[in-house]
């Protein structure tokens, strides 16, 4: 009931900035694909900004679609808006019944929804590769998946704390050929020049939670807002924290790990809490563990977990194990007739 009470207050309060904010910068958008699938009979009939942002306006729950263009070839999202289920298993995008004069129209206002990229202009800046990377990183829209401080979105991994998980050698090949490495990743091929993939891969590389900080104050207006409890805002740490990235969606494993040891496969985390104490736990995480590989003579695993636990706050690890604790399968209760 507290919840309750807490949510109905606040959300006027939360619409009216929301609004006022969208509205100073719609002008931005006149004329142009986005404002017009704003107003299409697709996005009123199906509530499209229930969960994206389109123009600037909208939900926060899926990816930005001001650009979704630069990203998505139409026969992508003709597949992803017939079945997106089959696109990605798991996904929280529903099924719509699209009728095929719909389907067409949603993937042509879709498709046009870019606008130019200026990767030349930048690249050509008397800059650092770092400050090349970022104005890429901006110009590329990859907040509208990702995550970095209190910007960005949760469909792609928190950015944050890439740069002491992933090494630069390995974000040149995943930014080079995502799916070669990932086959059927979500994350897409912008067929990047060399020069542009490692001017990226500087950037994100050199996040090593210098907006950290940016996150907590986001994550503690969300836990307040939402009355969270331990489990419900050691989720927002795991996500901060791209735990995710590796050990899956809740924890549930099954990311590939080439030659790791034994099947090149991350383990799952529904045990976790079991196997481990909370000071156990937070004493593992506290040391860098690299995975053992499978053949040695190989390069090794390009994935291994950081020491997490050098960064978290007390607090912060103690709600991170509550969450890791509704992993585990419930206990069956026996009963006797």
């Amino acid at each position: 009931m507290k919840r309750l009470v807490i949510v109905l207050w606040m959300v006027p309060v939360l619409n009216m900035i929301i609004n006022n904010k969208l509205e100073a910068g719609a002008d931005d958008w006149k004329g142009t694909p986005q404002e017009a699938f704003l107003n299409s009979e697709i996005v009123k009939q199906y509530q499209c900004t229930s969960c994206h942002t389109i123009a600037n306006r909208g939900g926060t729950v899926g990816p930005i679609l001001n650009n979704v263009g630069l990203r998505r070839t139409k026969e992508w999202l003709r597949r992803w808006l017939k079945n997106p289920k089959a696109v990605k298993p798991g996904t929280k995008m529903p099924r719509f019944d699209f009728t095929p004069r719909q389907l067409d129209m949603a993937v042509n206002y879709l498709s046009k929804m870019k606008k130019p990229l200026h990767t030349d202009e930048i690249l050509a800046k008397n800059i650092s590769l770092v400050e090349k990377g970022k104005l890429l990183f901006e110009d590329y829209d990859c907040l509208a998946c990702h995550r970095l401080g209190s910007e960005g979105r949760f469909s792609g991994p928190d950015l944050t704390w890439l740069g002491i998980r992933k090494t630069v050698s390995w974000e040149r090949t995943w930014l080079h050929n995502p799916d070669a490495f990932k086959s059927g990743t979500f994350m897409p091929n912008f067929h990047l020049s060399e020069r542009s993939v490692e001017a990226l891969a500087a950037y994100v590389t050199s996040q090593k939670g210098q907006k950290n900080a940016d996150s907590q104050a986001w994550e503690f207006r969300t836990n307040l807002f939402l009355n969270n409890d331990a489990k419900e805002r050691g989720e927002l740490v795991f996500k901060r924290f791209a735990c995710w990235s590796c050990h899956g969606e809740n924890g549930r494993g099954g990311v590939r790990n080439p030659n790791m040891a034994p099947n090149e496969i991350m383990p799952d985390l529904k045990n976790v809490a079991n196997k481990y104490t909370e000071k156990q736990l937070l004493a593992r995480l506290k040391k860098k563990v690299y995975p053992k590989p499978l053949d040695p003579s190989k390069p090794r695993p390009p994935f291994y977990c950081p020491d997490y636990g050098n960064y978290m706050e007390d607090l912060e690890f103690s709600d991170l194990y509550a969450y890791l604790k509704s992993f585990a399968p419930k206990k069956r209760k026996w009963r006797f007739k």
